[in-house]
């Protein structure tokens, strides 16, 4: 089984039943994010991205055991945000793993177009989009 197919697998199993910002279904996020980046790497990272934080039961325990390589774990955990953590710190911390960079770019970059089609506030992901183009320009 290769790394994008499980981690897609892994993901709809994770955010079954869960919605996003616009009242579809989470997986979908995931999947436009995968769309926006461009290794499989990358693509593996952007399913996974919000596994730790929004799926029951997932570590990075479980996903290497579920076969995925420490860089990806490690990205992965990267795109995890802490308890109580600065949504600006969040960013940056995220940011600082070069595999979880581009993913980060796209997830708030999507974040965004949820937002503007409910018409909810953009600001905090526009934030974070400007500290990722000053801080880690491509």
């Amino acid at each position: 089984m290769s790394v994008l197919y499980r981690a897609a697998k892994i993901a709809e199993q994770a955010h079954a039943g869960q919605k996003d910002k616009t009242g579809e279904p989470y997986i979908e996020h995931c999947r436009r994010v995968v769309d926006a980046v461009d290794t499989l790497d990358g693509k593996a990272i952007a399913y996974l991205h919000d596994v730790l934080e929004k799926g029951d039961g997932w570590s990075r325990d479980r996903l290497e055991a579920a076969g995925f390589g420490t860089s990806i774990v490690s990205a992965v955990d990267a795109m995890t945000r802490r308890p109580d953590e600065d949504e600006l710190a969040f960013v940056r911390r995220a940011a600082s793993n070069p595999l979880a960079l581009p993913v980060k770019r796209a997830d708030l970059a999507d974040n965004i177009w949820q937002a503007r089609q409910i018409g909810a506030s953009t600001s905090k992901y526009e934030k974070g989009l400007r500290l990722l183009d000053e801080e880690f320009p491509n």
